[in-house]
């Protein structure tokens, strides 16, 4: 796909991906999330993220929320430890309607103390909730592990604790501090002309004054390894080892994606599937995952057993471990692998939310967004040698952390 790009006069980043629907979507994404946050804000960019919908100088929170309802569409939001961003999906015919909802929520939300009080216990209620699911929380208790110290360590809900502290001018500095318009960009994707998607990112985006960041973001803490166990008194075990990988920016990222995917991607033939599931049927599931930050990242092998197959399976993946360190891939596996990589990610991409979501992310983080003949090129350059080099570095002694739910 082809995509338009230009920079308004305030320093907001626009990228349109043209694709024949009757269905548009569009988002901001900001370049604001958990890891900016200061020690007494743990959980702010996420409480933000959810008062943005509560309402702003013009609209109340009824008609935010049905302004898109009631022509079919839906107006999203979510926070990651490095974004925030907040999305619609309309009829193209509404894109400018979803456009002016976007930017009116984002720069012109009240944060209205009576607001913060409600939504103060539905996030309390989010965070109860993540508990009672062990499978997802230890992935957020083995981040905090492996970056202890840094604010990319923490979760995205905040705690009881820190979220009963936020008032309505604590959330007003960190927007003022963060949201600003040179780490901002508003991705559409859909049926609509250049003409009409620069007249609407001019006319609702255009207008905002130039605002740049001043905040330099926090490095990651010295790491220091670990191997903990805690009791949740679950029917299963829990288990979750990994280490520090390589950033976003980082050339071996791909051949990190490529050697995580090889060990325990979506395939059902990925290695550590094989292995635990297919050839010793000991759990559901088992998967590797690669999550890259602007300086930093982490790799992970994660699964949940039977508390008496714990060991045997923790024997299995360290064996398969050990092969992706110490054996390179054959050229047709190789072959193999980075055509199913290749598949993965353009099957993903027609997903047209998807594509302008990552569309949105890559702008803000490349300044860019990669054609899939720079993708494939990224790919095959990729060798055998190289993904070994790069098993041996992340699952090397001294990088290695475990964290287990018993």
């Amino acid at each position: 796909m082809e995509y338009e790009v230009f920079e308004l006069d305030n320093g907001i980043k626009c990228v349109l991906g043209r694709v024949r629907s009757a269905v548009l979507h569009c988002g901001l994404t900001i370049g604001a999330g958990t890891r900016d946050e200061a020690d007494n804000e743990h959980g702010m960019a996420h409480f933000i993220e959810h008062l943005l919908f509560k309402g702003t100088a013009k609209r109340r929170a009824y008609h935010i929320n049905s302004l898109l309802d009631n022509v079919g569409g839906e107006l999203n939001a979510y926070t990651t430890k490095e974004e925030t961003v907040v999305h619609a999906t309309v009829l193209k015919g509404d894109y400018a309607k979803a456009a002016d909802l976007i930017a009116d929520v984002v720069f012109n939300s009240l944060f209205a103390e009576r607001d913060i009080e409600t939504e103060r216990g539905v996030i309390i209620d989010e965070i109860n909730s993540y508990k009672d699911s062990p499978s997802e929380a230890i992935y957020d208790d083995f981040e905090d592990m492996v970056f202890a110290g840094s604010s990319l360590g923490r979760n995205i809900l905040g705690t009881r604790r820190s979220i009963s502290r936020f008032r309505s001018d604590d959330l007003r500095r960190f927007v003022e501090r963060h949201y600003t318009t040179d780490r901002m960009v508003f991705s559409v994707v859909g049926n609509v002309s250049s003409a009409r998607f620069r007249q609407v990112a001019h006319d609702k985006f255009g207008r905002l004054p130039a605002r740049r960041s001043a905040v330099v973001r926090q490095g990651v803490a010295p790491y220091v390894t670990g191997n903990d166990k805690v009791s949740k008194g679950t029917y299963q075990s829990h288990f979750i080892m990994g280490g520090r990988s390589c950033s976003c920016l980082s050339h071996d990222r791909t051949a990190v994606a490529l050697m995580v995917n090889v060990l325990g991607g979506m395939s059902s033939g990925s290695r550590l599937n094989v292995a635990l599931r297919e050839r010793n049927g000991l759990c559901y599931s088992v998967e590797a995952g690669f999550a890259s930050y602007c300086d930093t990242g982490v790799v992970t092998v994660c699964f949940g057993c039977d508390k008496e197959n714990l060991c045997q399976c923790c024997d299995l993946a360290v064996s398969e471990i050990e092969r992706m360190k110490n054996e390179p891939l054959t050229p047709r596996a190789l072959a193999m692998a980075k055509k199913q990589l290749l598949g993965q990610i353009v099957i993903a991409s027609e997903n047209a939310e998807s594509l302008m979501l990552s569309a949105g992310k890559s702008m803000l983080v490349y300044g860019q967004v990669e054609s899939y003949e720079g993708l494939k090129a990224r790919v095959d350059a990729v060798t055998a040698d190289d993904i070994c080099r790069c098993a041996a570095t992340v699952f090397d002694q001294d990088n290695l952390s475990s964290l287990t739910y018993i």
